[in-house]
């Protein structure tokens, strides 16, 4: 029987980011998926929060992702129509969040599915098993078997795996006939919400004076390419509407004219038998212009003027259900859901592929752990080993709370779509211009919501100390490479660079070496597994410098910012408003110490080395079973 460490069904974006994370830390994986082909069809199209953070760990290059999506500019809020203006608009260029890319963007999915498949294919950790459907499931204490039928030939084959992610979606088999028997399903979130919505993905060519000659802006000089900002404006758009709210906006590579077009439909309503009719009835109104606003040259056109309907290709167009949903338990003995599979989104802000991807990353070192067991044996964890349960029930507390904090988003963009009084759209537009005179306040309002600080604070049964600085979740900036002075990436794969669930990072300069060597004394003391707490220390040299670190502390690893000439040279590009500070300011002031996870997570923070001795052993104790 062919045996590997996890079995992985489904190959969608969280399946496939969660195979190449584990392949990073050298663990193999099965991943089965039902199709062949990817599908073509573009259905979540959004990326939000730290997605692209954790999309370049897995080695998806910020080159790549701009060859199959765009940046959201804003996000517009609009009376009724997308083409009218905004009553509020929040600028996504800026680095809000503190992750040095992109905050939100738009972008193609089955692109990005390649992306990642061509990551999952390249590695010979990685085993891809399409056109295979999976039929059974049998789990025991110390392994799970899978059973799938190949799809041409109905031939069926048994694995085992030490574990099985589920990650095949919200209909997928690992969830709906597997765990549901046991007793897991998925339930309203933190509101309830279930609506019917009509998604559809367009593609537009440029009318010209060739092939629609009347068109009537011609004559007041307007050029082909001019119409796609005219009447496809740049950002992402919410319409309130009396009966049928609209999100809306371009996606996919910004060389493309991809645009999507979603609006709900009131309960209990039939569905005209013509879709596609129906689309252009509610498109009608936002692709009309009032002649007064194509004034050109002292010119305007005798009457409304309406984009071509013919250059308007339908790439589909269909009802699709939505609901805020996350299930009541994350995984049964060695069966682990992530995903869709896990829980679903209504579609106000892009939190479906971003909570997917999230899951696999939380997941993935945790299984390293449960796999590998302790890498050397520890005189203080000689009798002990990693505790599944203890392990996959701080990941499952930490997903739900961040499960809820995007719903909790999701439901302010709901709001703010659903506003059906004129007065208060007329408010929060004059408070909206009232604050672009005061930049600065405005530009901290915008910050404090969109900032991605808060990570788990607040999650009950966490791996963390919240008492202790712990939860809170690391900003990233550009650092100095360990390649060289002159070499540049992100501090998030630095702090990543020795494997371990969790490293020292230094949040001072030492002022000896013998302050070093008292740190490393504590690790040798403890003599703790090195892919538990690692081996080596980071030392944050958070003044940025042309000289170079000084000799005598070249032996650890430093996470020092790089200077703006330096990522310029290494063909990066800084986000408005990044700040090479920001990674210090989310620690306390007169913290020394931290203890810090891969998936961006701070544990605890110390000012003491007693105290950060105390908080290493209070961590072994929350994942053995000692």
């Amino acid at each position: 029987m062919y045996e590997t460490d996890v079995i992985i069904v489904g190959a969608g974006p969280s399946g496939l980011t969660l195979a190449v994370a584990l392949s990073q830390l050298q663990i193999q994986s099965l991943v089965i998926e039902k199709q062949h082909d990817i599908c073509e069809d573009p259905r979540a199209i959004a990326l939000a929060g730290d997605a692209w953070r954790i999309l370049s760990l897995v080695g998806i290059s910020v080159e790549e992702m701009a060859r199959i999506s765009q940046p959201i500019s804003e996000l517009q809020f609009h009376d009724r129509i997308f083409t009218s203006e905004p009553f509020l608009r929040l600028e996504q260029t800026p680095d809000w969040a503190g992750h040095a890319l992109p905050n939100t963007s738009v972008n193609l999915q089955p692109g990005l599915e390649q992306l990642l498949r061509d990551r999952a294919q390249s590695s010979d950790m990685i085993t891809l098993k399409l056109d295979c459907e999976v039929v059974g499931i049998d789990q025991n204490a110390s392994n799970v078997e899978i059973t799938y039928e190949e799809k041409y030939t109905h031939r069926r084959q048994t694995i085992r795996g030490k574990y099985v992610v589920g990650a095949d979606g919200k209909r997928g088999f690992v969830r709906k006939s597997f765990l549901e028997e046991k007793g897991i399903k998925q339930e309203t979130g933190q509101y309830r919400y279930e609506a019917t919505w009509v998604a559809a993905n367009l593609k537009l060519t440029m009318p010209t004076p060739d092939t629609h000659p009347q068109f009537p802006l011609w004559d007041l000089g307007y050029e082909p390419e001019e119409l796609w900002d005219l009447f496809w404006p740049k950002g992402w758009h919410f319409c309130n509407h009396p009966v049928m709210p609209v999100a809306t906006g371009r996606f996919g590579p910004i060389s493309e004219k991809y645009w999507r077009f979603e609006y709900e439909l009131p309960p209990n309503f039939a569905l005209p038998e013509n879709v596609m009719t129906h689309l252009e009835e509610q498109m009608n109104p936002h692709l009309t212009l009032a002649a007064s606003s194509l004034r050109r040259n002292g010119r305007q056109p005798n009457s409304p003027v309406r984009f071509p309907w013919d250059c308007v290709e339908i790439l589909r167009c269909g009802p699709a259900h939505f609901a805020q949903k996350v299930v009541n338990r994350w995984f049964d003995g060695r069966t682990i859901l992530i995903g869709d599979a896990a829980h679903v989104f209504p579609p106000f802000a892009a939190q479906g592929i971003l909570n997917g991807v999230r899951d696999a990353l939380g997941l993935c070192w945790r299984l390293e752990l449960l796999i590998k067991g302790p890498k050397k044996t520890a005189s203080n964890m000689e009798t002990s080993s990693f505790d599944s349960e203890l392990l996959l029930s701080t990941w499952s507390n930490e997903r739900r709370h961040g499960v809820d904090e995007s719903a909790n988003q999701t439901a302010e963009n709901e709001y703010a779509l659903q506003i059906k009084s004129n007065a208060l759209r007329w408010a929060i537009w004059c408070a909206d211009t009232a604050m672009s005179w005061a930049m600065p306040f405005r530009q901290t309002l915008i910050r404090s919501h969109f900032c991605d600080r808060a990570g788990f604070r607040g999650a009950k049964g966490g791996f963390f100390l919240e008492s202790e600085g712990g939860g809170v979740k690391t900003a990233q900036i550009f650092v100095q490479g360990i390649k060289g002075n002159e070499s540049v990436e992100l501090s998030d794969k630095l702090l990543r660079h020795h494997k371990a669930a969790l490293t020292i990072l230094v949040l001072h300069d030492p002022t000896s070496e013998e302050e070093l060597a008292r740190v490393h004394e504590v690790l040798k003391r403890l003599n703790i597994p090195t892919n538990f707490l690692a081996e080596n220390v980071i030392i944050l040299n958070d003044r940025i410098s042309e000289q170079q670190l000084p000799r005598r502390l070249q032996g650890p690893l430093f996470l020092t910012p790089a200077r703006t000439a330096m990522i310029s040279r290494a063909g990066y590009q800084q986000l408005p408003l990044y700040d090479p500070g920001s990674f210090r300011m989310r620690f306390q002031a007169n913290a020394k110490y931290a203890l810090v996870r891969p998936d961006f997570i701070i544990f605890s923070q110390a000012q003491t080395l007693e105290q950060l001795e105390s908080q290493i052993c209070q961590a072994c104790s929350m994942v053995t079973n000692s």
